[in-house]
């Protein structure tokens, strides 16, 4: 592996709520092929547990910039007592899932993907050299704007889950009739 510059590192987002897993997932992927990343899963498990599901996703996109330059955003999803409880939605009862959620943003620049600078201290040199010096505008313009993209998807992945503060779970609502006008 070539040299991975962190430009965001490990931005955490917690809920804990009504929310639907199938849409969030969604949701993260029209945001990768919107942004023109391309992505394959790398991990996607879930457990069916007493008090719930758990559900893990790590999808890790990449957008190629050059030949040997990429942009890596990771996101680890982790669903815990996940499960579909009856809610108030426009003074409708209706199903939506409910659970805690912790999401992990990370950003990364890959310089040498090829590992073709990685075989002799002195070409390893020349590489940070190049980088640092000559193309110092170029990598710092790539870094800027995946951090922008990295917070662009947390912010909208924010909005998403404030999309369902409204809704009113059944089980914590004292009568279902009395909310019902």
């Amino acid at each position: 592996m070539g040299e991975l510059r962190v430009t965001v590192d490990h931005l955490r987002l917690n809920y804990e709520g009504p929310f639907d897993a199938h849409e969030l997932y969604k949701h993260l992927t029209n945001f990768i092929y919107e942004k023109g990343f391309d992505f394959r899963p790398d991990k996607e498990f879930e457990h069916e547990l007493q008090n719930g599901k758990h559900i893990e996703w790590l999808l890790r996109p990449w957008k190629q910039i050059s030949h040997d330059m990429r942009q890596i955003v990771k996101m680890k999803v982790l669903i815990y007592n996940y499960k579909k409880v009856d809610a108030i939605v426009n003074n409708k009862k209706t199903k939506i899932g409910n659970g805690k959620l912790v999401m992990y943003f990370d950003g990364y620049i890959d310089f040498d993907q090829w590992n073709m600078w990685e075989h002799k201290p002195f070409l390893q040199f020349i590489r940070t050299a190049y980088l640092n010096f000559v193309h110092k505008t170029y990598t710092e313009h790539f870094e800027q704007r995946l951090t922008s993209d990295v917070n662009y998807l947390y912010h909208s992945v924010e909005k998403f889950l404030n999309m369902h503060k409204h809704y009113k779970v059944v089980s914590k609502v004292s009568s279902f009739a009395s909310t019902v006008q």
